[in-house]
């Protein structure tokens, strides 16, 4: 029952001239006692939570992130689609800049998440249904069959001994061979074999069995299917990870065409199997590595973002060559050398001392000849072509979201950036929370990262997981939408403008999810049929303000700017507080988002003094770009019918620092008003005779 105005960063200290700061005043304190006079007594929603948690990926971010869960007393669904979990560090021979070695490190932490009384590991496995609310989410997981039995298997490795069956090694990146029956590496987790479908000769219908003979404990089943389960759970951690780019679609290194043309973390398992060239064996004496290979290029096939681990894997991997055999000669042909996280620096330095070789310039083709391969590239800093041969060439390729990204989002209600990783909901002030409460994401899911910001990330979205479901239950704004049943004829306009999946239709019945609601009131003006309100923000309160905002004579153009109440009150506020001068005749007026904003409320701000409208919404928005752009262009649409010009409203978007933004568009603006004039009262009068008649229609 509180109604504030802010006539300091807002009016006094943006305004020089005093009489017209003390006219806008007047105007917004109208426009506030306006809308008190209808505000209604409301109380926080409480509803309760689930102590469990779901962490979907099983690489070191969401390992870290499920020990630390576990650690704090929940219980914890380590969800994994692939047999072991480790993720890609276990691929990793060594780390850098300190060179440890990489299971070294990860080992111990997978024998943690195995053994913890707190930790269920559900591997092969991924989620395919959400539904419930933030705090109360119920998750569907399809496992698929192992057709070993983990509990029983106790690793002999007798199966695989008559296993008639080899194929390449995916662990290995197709450098090694494995049977149909495996374990994808010596220590992987959880330790128990799973069977090849694809490539086992005892399944559908059965013409080896060798396997089944040899196993003792009869963990073999080839009966096994695939299962659906079913887990509640109070919050989510999402850490898929990522995937590298396919080198196959860079056709000028010639990739695939010559065995000793590797990917770089193809060359992380040659380091690890002793560094031998996978022609002839033999020890390289020459080394290229090429940088940036799908990376910051604007090419259809690549990515305009940088890889942000390629140049210090190189310079790592580079480093363990030199100290591995003696006189080799690594090369490094780069674009920038980009060492900004702690001891890159000096590593890159090392590197340097240590004989390393940096060429400032991308190779432009690679060519296989009969005794090596040669790699054309330019030297940027000596300005002249450079022609090398070499005995391998490494690509450093770069990293793209995991496949099934876009298909999770779908899942879970969230939403993915133009670079195809998960959004989060603010890039500063909320890095690891999604758009959705109870959801949050961490490690390469979010983009690329090295090992220890993925840690940091999995151990942040660990401690904002317990802090959301750790006092049992949540208080939730009750600013949410209500739904006028007797209206409501189900059309699912609401439904299809909610971002985070708040509105449901379910068996003949619309209801909101309080918790799952950001308060946008986005669903407000969608409806059709007016079925729609929105507590705090109902359409007689704000309607009220406007009008009150919007009344009073003024001989410049009056402009009601609708101010999204998050970023862009705050970009407005830093505005005020740096003492930055505006035109006094824009009138802000707080909304949950520009998307509450209808054409009622347009032509009542015409129709009671106003002469151009702005929405000015906060560029972290759900609705930032598309979405406000074509709500806007609706809208321009709607006041052509009411003989009102469309220039009369814009919008922009802005961040909290760019408060300068909205301060040069209301100049853009009120010249662009100014041009057209202020609107007549006899137009005025007929717009008001217009919403009376809609009003008692």
């Amino acid at each position: 029952l509180l109604e504030m105005v802010n006539i300091r960063e807002h009016c006094s200290w943006v305004h020089s001239d005093r009489e017209k700061a003390t006219v806008k005043a007047i105007d917004l304190i109208r426009g506030a006692v306006n809308r008190a006079r209808l505000l209604e007594e409301l109380h926080p929603i409480k509803t309760k939570v689930k102590k469990e948690v779901l962490v979907i990926g099983g690489g070191i971010s969401g390992i870290q992130a499920a020990l630390e869960m576990a650690d704090k007393g929940y219980q914890v669904y380590l969800v994994e689609r692939n047999p072991c979990i480790g993720g890609h560090m276990a691929q990793l021979s060594e780390t850098f800049p300190t060179l440890d070695c990489s299971y070294c490190i990860l080992a111990p932490r997978m024998v943690s998440v195995s053994q913890h009384p707190r930790i269920k590991i559900i591997t092969m496995a991924e989620p395919v249904a959400l539904e419930g609310m933030p705090g109360d989410y119920t998750v569907t997981i399809r496992v698929k069959p192992r057709y070993v039995d983990i509990e029983k298997c106790t690793g002999c490795d007798e199966c695989t001994k008559v296993c008639p069956v080899e194929v390449p090694d995916e662990f290995n990146l197709g450098l090694t061979w494995r049977k149909a029956i495996y374990i994808p590496y010596p220590q992987g987790t959880p330790r128990a074999y799973v069977i090849d479908t694809d490539n086992c000769l005892g399944l559908a219908p059965i013409a080896c069995g060798k396997c089944i003979e040899v196993c003792d404990p009869g963990a073999i089943n080839y009966d096994m299917q695939p299962e659906e389960i079913k887990l509640n759970v109070g919050a989510i951690i999402l850490a898929t990870g990522y995937e590298q780019i396919s080198p196959n679609d860079f056709g000028e290194y010639s990739y695939g065409t010559h065995p000793d043309i590797v990917t770089n973390l193809q060359f992380e398992r040659i380091m690890h199997l002793g560094f031998k060239k996978p022609s002839d064996g033999r020890l390289p004496k020459k080394v290229a590595f090429v940088l940036c290979v799908g990376s910051r290029a604007l090419q259809e096939r690549a990515k305009e973002y940088c890889c942000k681990i390629g140049c210090m894997v190189a310079i790592k991997q580079a480093i363990m060559l030199k100290k591995a055999i003696p006189n080799v000669e690594p090369w490094i042909f780069y674009q920038d050398i980009r060492a900004d996280g702690k001891g890159y620096e000096e590593f890159y330095a090392r590197a340097r001392e240590q004989g390393v070789k940096f060429v400032r310039g991308l190779a432009a083709r690679v060519l296989p000849t009969n005794d090596g391969l040669i790699v054309k590239a330019e030297d940027t800093i000596a300005g002249m072509p450079v022609e090398e041969k070499f005995d391998m060439v490494v690509l450093s390729m770069g990293i793209t979201p995991r496949p099934d990204t876009e298909e999770l989002a779908k899942i879970f209600g969230l939403h993915t950036g133009p670079d195809g990783f998960f959004m989060e909901r603010h890039y500063k002030l909320n890095p690891v929370d999604s758009a959705k409460e109870g959801i949050f994401v961490s490690g390469c899911a979010l983009g690329p990262k090295d090992i220890r910001e993925s840690v940091e990330e999995g151990m942040a979205a660990a401690s904002r997981a317990a802090t959301f479901i750790g006092q049992g239950e949540l208080e939730v704004s009750p600013e949410v939408p209500v739904i006028d049943r007797g209206k409501c004829d189900l059309c699912g306009k609401c439904v299809e403008i909610c971002p985070t999946k708040a509105i449901t239709i379910k068996d003949s019945s619309i209801s909101v999810t309080p918790i799952a609601c950001i308060n946008c009131g986005a669903c407000v003006p969608a409806c059709p049929k007016d079925a729609i309100d929105q507590n705090n923000f109902r359409e007689k309160q704000l309607i009220a303000q406007v009008q009150g905002v919007s009344m009073g004579e003024l001989k410049e153009p009056k402009i009601i700017a609708f101010i999204e109440r998050k970023t862009a009150y705050s970009s407005l506020d830093l505005a005020g507080t740096r003492r930055l001068s505006y035109i006094a005749n824009i009138r802000p007026i707080t909304v949950p988002s520009c998307m509450r904003i209808g054409i009622k409320h347009l032509l009542n701000a015409f129709a009671y003094g106003a002469d151009g409208v702005v929405f000015v919404e906060g560029d972290d928005s759900p609705f930032a770009g598309e979405k406000l752009l074509k709500h806007v262009t609706e809208l321009k649409k709607e006041l052509q019918k009411y003989e009102i010009s469309p220039l009369r409203l814009q919008s922009m978007t802005t961040t909290i620092p760019q408060y300068d933004k909205a301060v040069k568009l209301f100049a853009t603006v009120n010249a662009r008003i100014s041009r057209l004039g202020k609107i007549k009262a006899e137009e005025r009068e007929k717009l008001k005779e217009k919403l009376q008649s809609a009003q008692s229609g």
